[in-house]
């Protein structure tokens, strides 16, 4: 998608997501059912929108997502409307802290992963990195040279300590 890197995962960067600590911050959980919206955008064109609905009627937590899809090769468009549960666990210092229950079934097995984050990572539905199998930019920039130093007869350590 646009990066050099020595691996071809996907990471969190290059996918829309969704966050609780997002949610949290614009009350999104503070008692009801309430609904809401969020776009992304890259250098100022609007790349994706979602439109949410949020539970957290004690019992029937959930968040429904309701989204159209394009796909790239044959321009035909998927509705998608579905929900992921959601689950809360008290903080120490009182409040709550809200969750994920991921909704992907891989190989034939529901994740249901509590994460806080939900990632749209290359399929048609959110779902947590683990299941997309995502990687941090991060990880993949710190290991970026290691094929050329071995290349050159010297290992990394070697480069870190002459850069000392």
């Amino acid at each position: 998608m646009g990066r050099w890197s020595y691996s071809n995962r996907l990471t969190v960067e290059d996918c829309h997501r969704i966050s609780t600590t997002f949610l949290k911050q614009h009350n999104y959980f503070d008692g009801g059912v309430v609904s809401g919206r969020m776009s992304w955008s890259c250098i100022g064109k609007k790349t994706g929108s979602i439109g949410f609905i949020i539970s957290t009627v004690e019992g029937d937590e959930y968040i429904r997502l309701s989204y159209t899809q394009t796909d790239r090769f044959t321009t035909e468009e998927s509705h998608l409307d579905y929900t992921a549960r959601l689950e809360s666990t008290p903080c120490n210092f009182g409040g709550r802290r809200w969750w994920f229950i991921c909704p992907l079934i891989v190989s034939g097995h529901a994740c249901n992963r509590r994460v806080g984050v939900l990632y749209l990572g290359g399929g048609k539905y959110f779902g947590c990195r683990h299941c997309y199998d995502l990687t941090y930019q991060s990880s993949q920039d710190s290991h970026k040279f290691d094929s050329l130093y071995r290349g050159i007869g010297v290992t990394p350590e070697q480069v870190k300590e002459f850069f000392k």
